[in-house]
């Protein structure tokens, strides 16, 4: 019975070391022999002992698997082997910087024609504007709408003043 359960916990214990020390699978072939000669010796012991021996197996490896893996990430090794994920920050998520919607409500000047979209120049920096459909030449000053999809939508000057 001893001998049963010493083999079952090696068994777990080469198992956990597999997650902290990667050996290429050397220690999972060791864990899944001491595992297999505890459930063989539970069987030697009687058939109780090794249903026992098997059900523990059963239900043990999935768990020790979870805990290692769970601890690992905590120790100083899986924090310089694991990287820290990704931010769910509003910024960081973006695929296009939203500081640009500082720029709503001010007057650039078109760098490129938009057709309806293009690049406009707002206070010395390059940012990519769509305007409201309609095609608005190179070097016309533009205001600010609105940001909307990854983009500021403007409009030429004199149109906005028409609108007004």
């Amino acid at each position: 019975m001893t001998m049963v359960l010493v083999l079952l916990l090696l068994g777990f214990g080469l198992v956990a070391a597999e997650v902290f020390f990667p050996s290429m699978g050397a220690l999972s072939i060791m864990a899944g022999l001491a595992l297999i000669g505890g459930v063989i010796a539970g069987f030697d012991v009687s058939t109780s002992v090794g249903w026992w021996a098997m059900t523990g197996v059963i239900i043990g490896l999935p768990c020790v698997i979870v805990f290692a893996f769970r601890v690992f990430p905590k120790t100083p090794l899986g924090k310089k082997m694991i990287s820290g994920g990704a931010t769910w920050s509003k910024s960081d998520r973006a695929a296009v910087d939203h500081d640009v919607q500082r720029f709503v409500g001010q007057i650039g000047t078109t760098n490129s024609l938009l057709r309806p979209s293009g690049i406009a120049v707002f206070n010395g920096e390059r940012v990519d504007v769509i305007s409201n459909g309609e095609y608005i030449e190179a070097g016309v000053s533009v205001r600010a709408l609105s940001f909307a999809s990854n983009r500021l939508v403007v409009e030429t000057v004199e149109q906005q003043k028409i609108n007004d």
